[in-house]
């Protein structure tokens, strides 16, 4: 019963907090979103001050007065120099890279401390141990959070969470710094053991004689050799130029991938196995697509057309 009361009581207080933030990039730490309470040992600190404050009353000791009031400030300057510990701290995300189911994601980011040097930082997301810094230079420093990728999916960047006690301890203050960023965890590459025949379709695709190439279907480049596997080498063999086969070249073979050509009817070794053909064929410069939920790609390659395609095999 406690634990659902905590819970219901962390996601009020979430979603209260993630209304005063914003998702700007980079993040600011300011007042307004900014948070101090005493720490437990600064309870402890509060309640004997508060009983030699009841003895000097009670006694009217001057020296008492004296030995609460000293220690007093200190504390409400504990407060403010905590307060300012990280105020201003300004959070850049730099980068996230997609991973493959086991793999591990390293998002990157900057720490800028903005001409002051902070300490006894800590930061932390949710599920992790949290990290400290001892110590944040004026120009601040880069930060690395490491991402397992345990199930495939697309994910949400969680909220991060800085928080310091600085100096000594008596207050904690911490703030949330929301970023608008995600990433893929791809199902892992496992090869089925056999390959896929090219794909083909009388309706779509245009014949030409045997020995010819179409114009229509090549691409004129002034650098070929970007992409060697894809020149037209009957073209410039006749001295016309140097071309690039495009998609549409009838000559050419492309490969459609689908969870229909897979025996295996486990879904999550199909898609295994879809991921392992989709990596290879871009490795062997091959024109592919992806068909899945009666989506399908466009036939291409290249590193943002594997990627397009992945990430639909992570989501399915």
């Amino acid at each position: 019963m406690s634990t659902a009361i905590k819970q219901r009581l962390w996601q009020y207080w979430y979603h209260w907090v993630k209304k005063r933030g914003t998702r700007d990039n980079p993040q600011h730490l300011k007042s307004r979103n900014l948070y101090i309470l005493p720490s437990l040992f600064g309870w402890v600190y509060a309640v004997v001050l508060l009983t030699l404050f009841l003895c000097a009353v009670n006694y009217q000791m001057s020296a008492i007065f004296l030995l609460t009031f000293i220690p007093g400030v200190a504390g409400l300057i504990s407060a403010w120099e905590a307060h300012a510990n990280l105020q201003g701290l300004s959070i850049s995300f730099l980068t996230i890279n997609d991973i493959q189911q086991g793999e591990t994601t390293h998002a990157v980011f900057y720490l800028k401390a903005n001409g002051k040097t902070r300490f006894n930082l800590c930061y932390q997301i949710k599920g992790q141990e949290k990290t400290g810094i001892d110590m944040l230079p004026p120009e601040g420093k880069q930060l690395v959070i490491s991402l397992h990728g345990k199930r495939r999916g697309h994910y949400k960047f969680p909220v991060m969470r800085f928080y310091s006690d600085y100096p000594f301890g008596l207050f904690r203050v911490w703030g949330y710094a929301f970023f608008d960023r995600d990433y893929y965890v791809y199902p892992a590459a496992v090869s089925p053991g056999f390959w896929p025949a090219a794909w083909t379709s009388e309706g779509d695709r245009r014949k030409s004689k045997p020995g010819h190439e179409d114009l229509d279907n090549l691409k004129p480049v002034d650098n070929p050799w970007i992409q060697s596997n894809r020149i037209a080498w009957k073209i410039a063999a006749r001295g016309q130029g140097w071309y690039l086969k495009t998609m549409n070249d009838p000559e050419g073979d492309c490969w459609l991938f689908r969870l229909d050509d897979l025996p295996d009817r486990d879904i999550e070794h199909a898609l295994e196995h879809l991921s392992y053909w989709l990596h290879d064929a871009e490795r062997r410069g091959l024109l592919y697509a992806l068909e899945i939920k009666g989506i399908r790609t466009s036939f291409s390659q290249g590193t943002e057309h594997l990627k397009q395609c992945l990430r639909q095999l992570a989501m399915y």
